[in-house]
């Protein structure tokens, strides 16, 4: 039950297990270049977005073909790469879900994220404002930084932390509503730390160490970073069809010794993970509304670290019996080590992603069931 795998938001890195390669005999024409800079400028400008600008970027996500990619130039030593999908559904249901701040971006994104916190108050209230937005018909720019905390590696094992700032935009396309979401690295990122996939990608079990380095042999030692990042993913709405066109552009600059480990290959395939996660979570009916799970985590995160940890014990035991585990988190797990030093906020997250796992009818570790106004785990 436990042969689970993993990936990294969209953008990853040293290596991958699919064999996916962007389509090097193709690139994204020159006339969209500067309509992508225009985009990348909005996380730190002062002016409002301009749709009429970014007419050149929306009909080339609308005409992309689905599951299609192609190569980007270099920006700032950093590899890009372009792939494009289809979302069924309304883009009110992705504003819902993945740009609510009361709702944990991991819900949307498990096998990318480990944890999000937009930096500024401000923020947060500005992101409520979207879906009045979309729904009247508005131009609406959000604008903030973030801090953000990205699963471990399939190859390497190792995850990092950054800050970005980020760009959310919505307003009206000639087909329907388009949103912009667009993040620049500000700096690189803390050093790259061994984490742990337990077994395989699709059920999201991670674990966390703070030992630096890449938990992969030969590469213990190596002290790796995030240089920088640039990305950008497209919304483009085709109200006659229900449907919505995706287009994700992105770059990234990370290894070690500065220099640039990142292929375009390995970007589509992390883009190509974070796909598959994001549409069978959003395109599931099972999926409780926006305002259960904001309840749900609200109420998770009101319990008692000794509460929690009661109820993270049984997942943990989980793997640690699931024999797919590396050093050091075989020690970690055994000695009851790993459950002792979880945060509050590590114990929410493994318990509202089991129960959102059980809810959309995949496999769980545990069961997390809400009764009487108290989350138990059910056997």
């Amino acid at each position: 039950m436990l042969m689970r795998f993993i990936c990294l938001l969209g953008f990853f890195v040293f290596g991958t297990a699919v064999p996916v390669h962007a389509d090097a005999s193709k690139s994204i024409p020159e006339a969209l270049y500067p309509e992508l800079e225009y985009l990348l400028s909005m996380p730190t400008s002062n002016t409002d977005i301009a749709p009429e600008r970014l007419s050149e970027i929306i009909a080339f996500v609308a005409s992309s073909t689905a599951e299609s990619s192609m190569a980007l130039q270099d920006r700032e030593k950093a590899s890009g790469a372009f792939y494009a999908f289809t979302l069924r559904g309304d883009l009110g249901r992705v504003v819902n879900y993945v740009y609510n701040p009361d709702v944990p971006v991991y819900v949307t994104m498990p096998s990318s994220i480990r944890e999000q916190e937009w930096l500024e108050p401000a923020t947060r209230d500005a992101l409520k404002l979207l879906p009045a937005a979309l729904e009247q018909g508005k131009t609406l720019l959000v604008r903030g930084s973030e801090r953000e905390i990205i699963t471990p590696d399939a190859n390497t094992g190792g995850y990092y932390s950054y800050n970005q700032d980020r760009a959310v935009g919505v307003f009206q396309g000639p087909t329907g509503p388009v949103l912009v979401s667009v993040g620049i690295q500000s700096e690189p990122s803390d050093i790259g730390r061994k984490g742990c996939v337990v077994g395989e990608d699709t059920d999201w079990n991670y674990l966390y160490s703070e030992e630096k380095g890449l938990n992969k042999t030969g590469l213990g030692w190596v002290d790796s970073y995030m240089y920088n990042a640039h990305s950008i993913i497209v919304f483009v709405t085709d109200s006659a069809s229900g449907t919505i066109r995706v287009g994700s552009f992105k770059w990234l600059n990370a290894g070690w010794a500065k220099v640039n480990m990142v292929k375009q290959s390995h970007i589509i395939n992390g883009i190509k993970r974070f796909t598959a996660d994001f549409k069978a979570v959003l395109e599931s009916s099972r999926l409780p509304e926006a305002r259960e799970l904001a309840a749900m985590y609200q109420e998770l995160k009101s319990g008692s670290e000794e509460t929690l940890r009661q109820m993270v014990a049984p997942y943990l035991e989980a793997l640690g019996e699931s024999g797919a585990l590396s050093s050091p988190f075989k020690k970690l797990l055994a000695s009851g080590e790993y459950l002792q030093s979880m945060s509050q906020q590590e114990m929410v997250k493994v318990l509202l992603k089991e129960y959102l796992k059980e809810q959309l009818g995949r496999d769980s570790v545990i069961r997390v069931a809400k009764a009487d106004q108290h989350w138990t785990p059910q056997p």
